[in-house]
């Protein structure tokens, strides 16, 4: 059979790169016309080392990435990913809250001299995904790919698979992994709804989901997660443009959901929806073969693209001739930033709560104050870490003298009943044993 036309233009792009460069393949490959047998375009290739070595190092540079015949997976979260970072460059987030107004006053001439800071918060991201994808072709495997162009075909496409769809694939479970590990450690704003798995749930889903598709187009500190994990200063008000809010479903919800359905529901047409749906498989975490974390609890995800902070550095091929073993060793590098913001709005629906354990309990105000008969006051506690989801409980040492009412796992509600010459001592104590305490004294009212 003679040459694809595909792998003819693939292969005189070689020759067209010694052109440029002035190296010794044009001088001894010509050009391929889809006349020419596989036998005149292999000669002087296999009898010259040199020749040899400036095919296989172009081939895998050049063209691998370039072959149009191959079958690479195409990830569907690839269009989450931003820009390219720029080598050297650690990445960081800027977020300037929307400033405060103030009634104004024409008698404030003390305001006009008066500092009024922006409120900026910082996110600081770095690479973190450094991999390496390994093959290494003999001179045996070159020799059979060129007994015919159907071989040669399949050859290169081989090596295109091998390399760049373990790199693909990688990606694909690397950003299913980003939701999965922000829902297990707590750091993103999470909603709990029952599994779908009928047409009654998918409607109650349906309804949450609109709900927040509407929600974050406005201005509003509940859907970034910030303030969750204890970021410094007040909270931050985020908002999402329409066309930017993706969802990101698991295929086992959407057999449930029919998308003519779902657009209704969104109230824009079908197509434009689909353009902001993505379905996967599950969000499951692997460490190669083996799944490390189970993503079973996560039902999808809402999102702003800017939430997924994806930023590729390199992909690169590294290659050398091992002469000891007669083989071209090939390894595709792909330096990648995995990370998520802070500041962007994101939910994810689960059937559960994941748990984060506390480390440390603390009551943030006073260690001893008063309070009078009658007098109800609150206070609040703090976990470490900010994110955890341990269980409070609040109790008195003498709830005839001062009683306690716990508003939340952060907050309770002290009470005044009866004067005491005695302190009280009312504790806050997590699941994991942990306390701390304030002392409280009542005194008869004025």
């Amino acid at each position: 059979m003679g040459i694809k036309e595909g792998l003819r233009t693939a292969l005189n792009q070689i020759r067209e790169t010694s052109i440029q460069d002035n190296t010794l393949y044009a001088r001894y490959v010509d050009e391929i016309l889809p006349t020419t047998d596989i036998g005149t375009f292999s000669a002087p290739i296999l009898s010259n080392p040199t020749i040899l070595n400036e095919f296989m190092n172009v081939l895998i540079q050049r063209i691998v990435y370039t072959q149009i015949d191959v079958k690479l997976f195409r990830n569907p979260l690839q269009v989450l990913e931003g820009d390219e970072l720029p080598l050297g460059a650690i990445g960081q987030e800027i977020y300037i809250n929307p400033a405060k107004g103030r009634k104004f006053n024409v008698d404030d001439f003390a305001g006009l001299l008066a500092k009024y800071e922006a409120d900026v918060k910082v996110q600081y991201m770095h690479l973190n995904s450094d991999i390496q994808y390994p093959v290494t072709i003999t001179r045996a495997k070159i020799k059979d790919a060129f007994t015919s162009w159907d071989n040669l075909n399949s050859f290169v496409d081989g090596i295109t698979q091998s390399l760049y769809n373990g790199a693909y694939i990688d990606r694909y479970n690397m950003t299913k992994a980003l939701v999965t590990t922000a829902y297990t450690d707590n750091n993103v704003q999470i909603e709990t709804i029952s599994d779908v798995t009928s047409e009654a749930t998918a409607k109650a889903f349906l309804q949450k989901a609109r709900e927040l598709f509407l929600n974050f187009q406005l201005p509003s500190t509940q859907y970034n997660a910030w303030a969750k994990v204890g970021g410094y200063g007040r909270a931050i008000k985020s908002w999402s443009n329409p066309e930017d809010i993706v969802f990101i479903l698991k295929n086992s919800v959407a057999s449930y959901i029919d998308v003519n359905v779902l657009a209704s529901a969104f109230n824009i047409d079908k197509t434009t929806l689909l353009g902001n749906i993505i379905y996967v498989d599950n969000f499951d975490v692997y460490d190669g073969d083996e799944k490390v974390v189970d993503g079973s609890n996560i039902i999808g995800m809402i999102a702003d693209r800017k939430w997924f902070r994806i930023r590729p550095q390199e992909l690169v091929m590294d290659e050398f001739y091992n002469a000891n073993n007669r083989c071209w060793q090939m390894y595709l590098n792909d330096v990648r930033m995995y990370q998520y913001s802070l500041f962007a709005n994101a939910v994810v629906f689960a059937t559960a709560m994941p748990t984060v354990t506390a480390t440390k309990i603390e009551f943030v105000d006073d260690t001893a104050f008063e309070i009078e008969e009658g007098e109800k006051v609150r206070r609040k506690v703090t976990l470490t870490p900010a994110n955890a989801t341990s269980t409070v409980t609040f109790t008195s040492s003498a709830s005839s003298k001062v009683k306690v009412t716990k508003i939340s796992d952060r907050e309770v509600e002290i009470e005044g009943v009866d004067a005491s010459e005695t302190a009280v001592t009312i504790t806050a104590t997590c699941e994991t044993s942990l306390t701390d305490t304030i002392s409280v004294t009542c005194v008869a009212g004025s």
